[in-house]
Parts: structure tokens; sequence; C-alpha cells
């Protein structure tokens, strides 16, 4: 059911993109959940700019983090995995589960039995209680300029978003440095206390062999010395004799 086909169209193309093919309103609402993530935010603020515009940073949010999780075809991508949508829900804090918003969604006839995957246009249907048959035979590009505005504000989140992650992994990166510089300090204290530590055992061992080496050359002494003496008194026995 789902094909990529149109995850190409551009936003300044988008505008002539304004009707989803499909004889039925489930088919037209299939159709918009092949558009990448951004035109199916698009599609959906153009639909409801007059109940929702106040919102359009929320969506761009939506939107961003949307593109972010989608690990395979990121902003070309048009849904998330059922894994994914779960973290989706949780970053937003969102206390619903996929299955719960299949099952309302189901309800409204918005989608049928087989569903996989949970595309943004899910979530907003979803999130807004809108009205999906509405959605998907609204007018498009009557709010061109409002809608450009939107789009401008959404660049200038994404800009923010990654000077703010570039400036988070920096500093997560001099975090990393100066962490493996005081370990490779602290591993050098105590590669220099183990070397003291060393020294002084070798030096104790040093002066216990220094200390034997006397003690074996005091008794060598006291013998020849003793030995020297009994010579001699018995050179001066045998001379008195």
């Amino acid at each position: 059911d789902h094909h990529q086909d149109k995850t190409t169209t551009t936003p300044s193309s988008f505008s002539f993109f304004k009707m989803l093919a499909g004889a039925t309103d489930f088919d037209k609402l299939k159709e918009l959940c092949t558009l990448n993530h951004k035109e199916q935010v698009i599609w959906f603020l153009n639909a409801f700019w007059h109940k929702h515009a106040d919102e359009a940073e929320l969506l761009w949010k939506y939107q961003h983090k949307f593109a972010e999780l989608d690990l395979q075809n990121h902003e070309a991508g048009h849904d998330l995995d059922e894994l994914n949508a779960h973290r989706f829900l949780e970053f937003f804090n969102e206390t619903m589960t996929v299955r719960q918003m299949r099952d309302t969604l189901r309800a409204t006839g918005a989608i049928g039995d087989k569903f996989k995957n949970v595309p943004i246009t899910h979530y907003l249907i979803y999130r807004y209680s809108a009205d999906w048959k509405y959605l998907v035979n609204a007018s498009q590009g009557d709010n061109q300029a409002e809608i450009e505005q939107a789009q401008r504000m959404l660049e200038a989140v994404q800009a923010a978003y990654k000077e703010s992650e570039a400036k988070a992994q920096a500093a997560a990166a001099a975090l990393r440095e100066a962490q493996t510089r005081e370990a490779a300090a602290v591993a050098a204290v105590a590669e220099a206390k183990l070397r003291e530590e060393e020294s002084q055992a070798a030096k104790v061992e040093l002066e216990a062999a220094l200390a034997e080496v006397q003690k074996q050359e005091d008794a060598y002494n006291n013998k020849k010395a003793d030995l020297e003496r009994k010579s001699e008194e018995g050179g001066v026995v045998s001379r008195n004799k």
C-alpha cells in the first residue's frame, strides 16, 4: 500500500500538489501518508490553519523528531516503525500507546486492520481529534503566504536545533577529553606511587643484603682474627719449649 513516489516533492513545488489521488477519502488518506514528513505537516497546517496556526512551531518540532527517528530515510521518509513511534510518543510525554492511537483511528474509519507503521498524519489526526475526511479534501495553497512563513519558522527551529546539538556535542567531546586527561593524571600518580613503593622495597632489600654481607664479613674477620691469635699463641708456646 505504501509507496514513496511522491517523497521527492519539494516545498517550492508543493503548492501545485493540490489534490490527493484516490477514489475514496480512505484512499486519499493513504495517499497523503505517502508524502514525506514535512509535506504531511504542511498539508495538515494548510487544512487547519484557521484552528492550529498558533501550534505551527510545535508541529515543526513533531516533524523534526519524526525525521530524526526515521533512521533509514530521515527527511525523505513518510512514517515510523512501531518502536520509533513509541519513542516519539515518549519524547513528547504522550501517555497513549501506538495501539491505542490505532484503535481510535480505526474506530473513525481512518485506517483498516493492516497497518504496521505510523505516519505523522495519523498522530496529528489523533492529537488534534481532527476530521480526517475534511483533511484529505482540504484545498491547498489558499494559505500560501502563511505556510511559507511557517516553513521559515521550521527552518529557524531546525537551525537552532542543529546549533544547540553541535554545541552539546562539542561540550560532550570536551568533557570526554577532560575525563581522559583526568584518568591519565590519576594513572600517572598511581604509577609514580607504585614506582616509589617498588623503589622503597628495593632499598629495604638492598639494605638487608648489605647488612647480611657486613655480617658475613664480620664473622669472617672474627674467625680470621681468632685463628691468627691461636696461631700466634701456638708459636709462642713452641718457642718457650
